[in-house]
């Protein structure tokens, strides 16, 4: 398909061929500085003193990080997919986080770009301040509907209340429900159906406004998961392809996910493997279950971090050509591929 026919934004799933996206970057990324509570609730227990205001990641990881970018940059130019990348910003200078995981950030739902009401506080100026340009553009190249968070004109009460929680017996997430707040990672796109998590940094009312957002004959429904530390969704499924799903069984199971009529006829397969645990680079924010964060450019290629060859081997069962390449630096600062990424544009073939 010649890039002149291409939707500005036009994608309803994780899987079909992948058109125009949106890749992150990593220079001058900082720890996020968010309350100690929040950062015991999601961040690895041997890193909770690196969270301090104003702090910034190594700077040999943040180097490495951003070669690894530009890497997939050029592996998906080679794949004919159109590649958007956000400004640079000194995050220490406005007491932010990253321009590296775009997917917490901002989700296509069909032709509709909807910008998450970020919980944490270090995020609120994130997307004005990276992807603004992309969003103008995006708007002068067609037909679209942006939907922008609101804007917090008063003081934050997100975390009023829940310091105190910590003793209770009932797991409490780490942000109550005094306005809307979700992260984008925290959904999975499957047509005309969203499937999400409640977590520390998505509510309620969070979801209920992403309901009020995403366009006509679109539905958002609620995953249960087992996971006191939740905190995005993409390392506990993963729709490889239509019909296939990838579980980690630790947080989910497949009588959660049948629950839900779009999954009654796939495919659900846990993920049979305990990833290896690693400390170089240091995984400050993630888990070892990040090798499930991949990046699916068809229904027959996944782009996955080249260290994971143990899922990488196992994916080729279903028919799928793994692609691998190196990562981890970007997985120390946050995420893989995935949250690395927003697909702006996937081509269903079967339409």
């Amino acid at each position: 398909m010649p890039s002149t026919a291409l939707p500005s934004v036009q994608a309803d799933n994780e899987w079909s061929q992948l058109r125009a996206v949106i890749v992150g970057r990593a220079a001058n990324s900082c720890f996020p500085s968010e309350p100690p509570h929040m950062i015991k609730a999601t961040m690895p227990e041997q890193y909770h003193e690196k969270f301090q205001p104003k702090s910034r990641f190594p700077q040999d990881v943040l180097h490495k990080a951003d070669a690894e970018l530009d890497q997939l940059v050029n592996v998906l130019a080679q794949e004919g997919i159109k590649v958007y990348r956000p400004n640079n910003v000194d995050w220490y200078e406005v007491g932010g986080y990253t321009g590296s995981m775009p997917r917490d950030g901002l989700v296509a739902v069909g032709n509709t770009i909807i910008e998450a009401p970020f919980s944490w506080r270090s995020r609120r100026c994130e997307v004005d301040l990276a992807y603004g340009n992309i969003l103008a553009e995006l708007a002068k190249e067609g037909p679209l509907t942006i939907v922008r968070a609101p804007k917090i004109l008063d003081a934050d009460t997100i975390y009023n209340g829940i310091e105190n929680h910590e003793k209770e017996k009932e797991p409490v997430w780490a942000i109550n429900n005094s306005r809307p707040a979700f992260d984008a990672a925290d959904f999975m796109r499957f047509g005309k159906v969203l499937i999400g998590q409640y977590s520390n940094v998505t509510n309620h009312k969070g979801v209920e406004y992403l309901r009020a957002c995403v366009p006509d004959g679109y539905t958002v429904e609620m995953l249960e998961v087992d996971d006191p530390h939740a905190m995005h969704i993409d390392a506990t499924i993963l729709p490889l392809k239509r019909g296939l799903l990838v579980y980690n069984p630790l947080r989910t199971s497949e009588t959660a996910l049948r629950r839900h009529s779009v999954l009654q006829d796939w495919d659900l397969r846990a993920y049979p493997f305990v990833p290896k645990m690693r400390d170089d680079p240091p995984l400050f924010m993630t888990s070892e279950w990040l090798c499930m964060n991949v990046l699916s450019i068809s229904e027959s290629k996944v782009i996955v971090e080249e260290k994971d060859v143990e899922f990488a081997e196992w994916v080729k069962q279903f028919g799928i050509q793994p692609i691998p390449l190196p990562l981890q630096h970007v997985n120390s600062i946050g995420g893989s591929f995935h949250c690395a990424t927003v697909d702006l544009v996937r081509h269903d073939v079967s339409v």
